[in-house]
């Protein structure tokens, strides 16, 4: 199902339906999709489908979606989602995905570009990941 995020009617008549969403975001020789865009659209995926339980947000391997929360942290959170899928730039961004904003997640693919020396990240220690 290809699905518009720009069709409120759309979303809001499947809002809740909704429960599994595979998002594809592929550029034309015309159009740069940014870092920050692709951040932007996984953000909204969560106010727009609010039963989300399985997102893969890479698909395809001629598609780069890559995540990061460097300039921002994310602001969403998920008390359904139970399956991720999905690319990030830096090791530091995979971990705002599992500071406790995902609290049923079950199941993570994550790919990372870099791994770097994390210094102004603090996790919450005191969430239980691995029930």
């Amino acid at each position: 199902m290809y699905l518009c995020l720009d069709e409120t009617v759309l979303t809001d008549l499947f809002k809740n339906q909704i429960s599994s969403l595979a998002i594809c975001i592929r550029k034309n020789k015309k159009q740069i999709i940014t870092r920050a865009e692709n951040t932007i659209i996984f953000t909204d995926i969560f106010t727009m489908f609010t039963n989300l339980q399985y997102l893969n947000f890479k698909p395809s391997s001629n598609c780069l979606q890559e995540l990061s929360f460097d300039i921002s942290p994310p602001i969403f959170i998920s008390s359904t989602l139970l399956e991720l899928h999905v690319n990030v730039k830096h090791f530091d961004d995979c971990l705002y995905l599992l500071d406790g904003r995902f609290t049923q997640l079950r199941v993570l693919h994550v790919n990372t570009s870099f791994i770097r020396r994390s210094s102004c990240l603090t996790i919450n220690k005191t969430v239980d990941y691995f029930h």
